[in-house]
């Protein structure tokens, strides 16, 4: 059976690329870190706290677009098994920020390489200059988006 030329238009939509191949490349990594044993959630919850250290749990809420109570229960769930840890912040009394605690750091070290290897299957055959252009691209798209909002 042809698909009608609308159909494959529309398949090829920026939206419709965007959100395949990130479903994609989460499935692709939470495949391989089954052995983990953390929700997807959780495990990008920790990769945002790796990747700034000392957040505030709103910001991360934001980011995981989660809301504050859900994000609180999450980042209980990662105290608890000794991979965050929450420091008070030491110019807002009510604020709490976030860090990957030394229990967690070997486990964020795998899961670092088991992005990699998702992002290596995702960039096979894209030249470097491909990639640096998409990631440009990517981020101009993302800014634009940030700055209607």
């Amino acid at each position: 059976m042809t698909v009608p030329s609308a159909a494959l238009a529309e398949e090829r939509t920026l939206s419709y690329l965007l959100s395949d191949v990130v479903r994609l490349m989460r499935r692709d990594f939470h495949e391989r870190a089954e052995g983990l044993r953390l929700t997807p959630a959780l495990t990008r919850l920790l990769f945002y706290v790796h990747k700034d250290p000392g957040s505030h749990q709103a910001t991360l809420a934001q980011h995981l677009d989660v809301t504050p109570v859900t994000l609180c229960r999450m980042v209980d769930r990662l105290v608890a098994r000794g991979y965050v840890r929450r420091q008070r912040d030491p110019h807002d009394r009510r604020a709490v920020r976030l860090y990957v605690a030394a229990r967690g750091e070997p486990l964020v070290e795998r899961m670092m390489r088991i992005a990699d290897e998702t992002r290596g299957r995702a960039l096979k055959g894209v030249s470097a200059a491909e990639q640096r252009t998409l990631v440009a691209l990517l981020g101009r798209l993302a800014a634009n988006l940030a700055g209607s909002a």
